[in-house]
């Protein structure tokens, strides 16, 4: 037997993925996007497949609608490296979703351990756009200016050493426009888009089922390889930087905003750092972003549903650190940048900013 069919068979006896961080917005929408996918046997690659969830705590996020959708959900301590070779027992691959914690690097780096103890196939892992542009700022700052995004770097290194060649795969992308649903009541109360960006700085953002659909159609395209199957160089790569179609201004993605909630005198503010620190606080204990909506949504039209909405648990410190770092990036020109990657992958344009505040339009308007 060649050790290609030794790998296909070994292959074959996995049929477990799992999501790291699915008490988070992205680990959710990841956990929400595959379930459905599997429950409606929408590929005949991944009929069979289960998937694994790993939370904190499973309480106060929504997971038990996971579990029914066939989740197994399993709370964990991610510096425990004895639970965690339990949880990737049987594991053919792992999406790897850092935490917003202190630890996120000793916790990547005990899961990391613990799926080459149990022979895990595969490491995929989501980032940050433009963190490998960070050498490029001030050095003089760097540690401070930028720890969290500097952490996700060596954590990607982690990575590409424990699952080297083929067997990783890195997701960069920017903030989310479901982030916008903290600004919400300014957005709708003052006719206002504040942000602590220079109002000339160009930068990205994106739907974040977009995001989603472009990672599930990676997991898909893996399967098929693993299945012995041809695909398209764009699924063979290591690193994918997803971005919108074009990087835009403040300003511009105001005035985008504007039209697509009906609007067409909606204004761009810089502000302050702490000044959207306050605005993430007051949100915190905001009660209207308490609970996920129980609207379905419509995830193909980009129609947000409870898998998508961010809640106010979200935030905290390190979550809002990391944002601000984003923004940093943004105003000393790192984020100015574009990439086909998504749009190759998804067959289509991702969602533009109007687009998806148009889609989104009734979710917004609750906020006034």
């Amino acid at each position: 037997m060649s050790q290609q069919q030794q790998q296909q068979q070994s292959n074959t006896s996995k049929n477990v993925f799992v999501i790291t961080n699915c008490d988070s917005l992205l680990g959710y929408a990841m956990a929400y996007r595959f379930l459905e996918a599997i429950q409606n046997c929408e590929e005949p690659e991944m009929a069979d497949h289960k998937l694994r969830l790993l939370c904190r705590n499973r309480s106060g996020f929504g997971l038990s609608r996971l579990e029914k959708m066939g989740g197994e959900i399993i709370e964990t301590d991610y510096k425990d490296e004895d639970k965690l070779r339990h949880a990737m027992k049987g594991v053919l691959c792992v999406l790897l979703i850092p935490e917003y914690s202190s630890d996120r690097e000793k916790e990547a780096e005990c899961l990391m351990k613990a799926a080459k103890h149990q022979h895990v196939d595969h490491m995929a892992m989501m980032s940050c756009l433009g963190i490998d542009r960070i050498q490029k700022s001030d050095n003089n700052q760097q540690g401070f200016e930028f720890r969290n995004l500097e952490q996700m770097c060596r954590i990607e290194k982690m990575v590409k050493e424990h699952f080297s060649g083929e067997k990783h795969c890195i997701v960069r992308h920017p903030i989310f426009n479901q982030f916008f649903y903290f600004m919400a009541p300014q957005i709708e109360g003052e006719n206002c888009f504040s942000l602590p960006v220079d109002k000339n700085k160009k930068w990205s953002c994106l739907d974040m089922n977009d995001v989603v659909e472009g990672v599930y159609r990676l997991a898909k395209k893996h399967c098929e390889r693993l299945a012995g199957r041809q695909v398209d160089e764009i699924f063979k790569k290591q690193v994918y930087e997803f971005t919108c179609s074009k990087a835009m201004t403040g300003e511009e993605f105001a005035r985008e905003i504007g039209e697509g909630l009906g609007r067409q005198d909606m204004k761009f503010k810089e502000i302050s750092e702490n000044d959207m620190k306050k605005q993430l606080e007051h949100i915190k204990r905001d009660d209207r972003f308490k609970e996920r909506p129980d609207e379905r949504g419509d995830f193909k039209k980009g129609r947000d549903g409870f898998w998508s909405f961010p809640i106010n648990k979200f935030i905290h410190e390190r979550k809002i650190e990391t944002t601000m770092e984003y923004w940093r990036l943004a105003n000393k020109g790192q984020l100015d940048m574009h990439s086909d990657e998504l749009r190759h992958i998804l067959d289509r344009e991702p969602r533009s900013m109007k687009k998806y505040f148009e889609i989104n339009r009734d979710h917004f308007k609750r906020f006034k």
